[in-house]
């Protein structure tokens, strides 16, 4: 039973009711679908298309549990069930997920694939990164992999591309067993894989041509929610052929009706991967595709942008010190730019530098996600006179303002080749990454405590 609360200044009914946080998420939906209904249709004229609570209901176990129980008194069905409520309800407590993680290991030799499925679809929901968890798994995980069907095969690349872990063997072992049950998985998690394995790299080109040539059967299966999905511009970079990126460009302006601004925005990318890439796909096209996605690049797409990090603003500071004038954080077409420099190069090239912290990397690696090296490649092959500041790097010169104004002043000296690609170095040991982090965090912490002490000390008393 529903205990409903007294109305308040004219407010009450359902949505003020007192009501269990599953609850609560559903009426959330049905409201905010409301107001966007009304939104779309007066202002928009477009079809309304209900994700608001597919979200909610799409991974949903209907066994009721209890959160904070005991996890030792949990089977390895109860803690599947806890941790798929934890992350649909959104809770970011990282005890829980320490306990989790800690009765999961116990069980692991007991937990049948599609529960080893919903278990990693939490751990991508919730982006909870513990290495030694993920480490500990992998073993059973390879193990159980020739029985993973459609959800699990899903959730395991999906997990992984959230939490940024690269492991080219298991990435090579999922596309196989995808590929083989290629007739049972569903589109909507072909899609998913497939981004994913763009996404961490697969470099094996026997794969990617099993891809392609059973794609477009796969994608001719999916509705129009689900195909925008598929519109990404690492799958077009890094992963399909020539055939299947005219498919899925021609198909997007049909459907574009559907797309949210995210959609959008990836398909713009998607585009301007085609034309630098693969110019002789861009020609293939129909005249209306071509005219779209122009018309598309001239229209705004809403975006919230990015908040420039505490090393991108001590990068910002200290080029001011050397009087380079610059802009800071700002969006060039489909792409992002950390810091454009104002002064342009003999060659009338813009210059630009890419503030790269952990988070550009694999994790616990010191090497380029996919995303930074098409990127990169994107972007000089535009015009632009990339350079880069490595987390890494910067750790190194410390606290020394000296060292770091020599250090940007080389960096931004001389020119770099159009279309340069982006290498990586020599791998490092996941030791020497690690070690490096603590160092680079110490350094920025020493930094915030230094500026905050600074900013107190600036404070004018009013009472003195």
């Amino acid at each position: 039973m529903l205990r409903l609360s007294k109305a308040r200044h004219g407010m009450g009914g359902i949505f003020h009711a007192r009501v269990r946080p599953q609850e609560r998420i559903t009426l959330r939906a049905i409201r905010e679908e409301n107001h966007l209904r009304k939104e779309g249709i007066a202002r928009y004229n477009k079809r309304w298309r209900s994700w608001a609570q597919n979200r909610v209901r799409q991974f949903r176990l209907p066994l009721p549990v209890t959160l904070t129980s005991d996890t030792a008194l949990m089977d390895s069905n109860y803690m599947t069930t806890c941790v798929q409520k934890a992350a649909a309800l959104r809770k970011h407590d990282v005890h829980l997920w320490f306990g989790y993680s800690k009765r999961i290991l116990e069980l692991k030799d007991e937990l049948q694939p599609d529960q080893l499925g919903y278990i990693l679809w939490g751990y991508g929901k919730s982006s909870f990164l513990d290495g030694n968890f993920y480490r500990a798994m992998m073993p059973t995980i390879k193990a159980q992999l020739p029985n993973f069907q459609s959800h699990a095969l899903m959730s395991l690349m999906w997990c992984l591309k959230r939490v940024k872990i690269q492991d080219r063997d298991l990435n090579r072992a999922v596309a196989q067993q995808a590929l083989d049950s290629m007739d049972a998985l569903r589109p909507s998690d072909f899609i998913k894989v497939t981004n994913a394995l763009a996404a961490l790299g697969l470099r094996d080109s026997g794969l990617r041509d099993a891809f392609s040539r059973a794609a477009i059967p796969k994608l001719e299966e999916t509705y129009a929610q689900q195909f925008r999905d598929a519109v990404h511009p690492l799958t077009i970079g890094r992963l399909w052929n020539d055939e299947v990126t005219a498919y899925i460009l021609e198909r997007f302006r049909r459907i574009f009706i559907t797309a949210r601004p995210m959609h959008l925005m990836k398909a713009y990318e998607s585009a301007v991967v085609c034309r630098v890439q693969s110019p002789q796909v861009w020609r293939l096209l129909s005249h209306d595709s071509k005219s779209f996605y122009v018309r598309l690049s001239q229209r705004h797409i809403p975006d919230k942008g990015r908040e420039p990090s505490p090393m991108h603003w001590e990068v910002s500071k200290h080029l001011a010190d050397l009087g380079e004038a610059h802009r800071n954080s700002f969006r060039w077409g489909p792409l992002y730019i950390d810091i454009g420099l104002e002064q342009m190069e003999a060659d009338e090239r813009r210059r630009c530098i890419m503030v790269d912290g952990p988070s550009a990397f694999f994790y616990c690696s010191d090497q380029y996600l996919p995303a930074k090296q098409l990127q990169h490649q994107l972007l000089t092959s535009l015009g632009w006179d990339v350079r880069r500041v490595r987390w890494d790097d910067w750790a190194e010169l410390g606290h020394d303002a000296d060292r770091k104004k020599q250090f940007l002043r080389t960096l931004i000296d001389g020119s770099r080749p159009v279309g340069e690609e982006l290498p990586d170095r020599a791998a490092m040991t996941r030791e020497g990454v690690m070690e490096k982090l603590r160092h680079y965090r110490g350094i920025q912490a020493e930094a915030e405590a230094t500026e905050r002490a600074a900013r107190e000390e600036a404070k004018f008393d009013f009472d003195t």
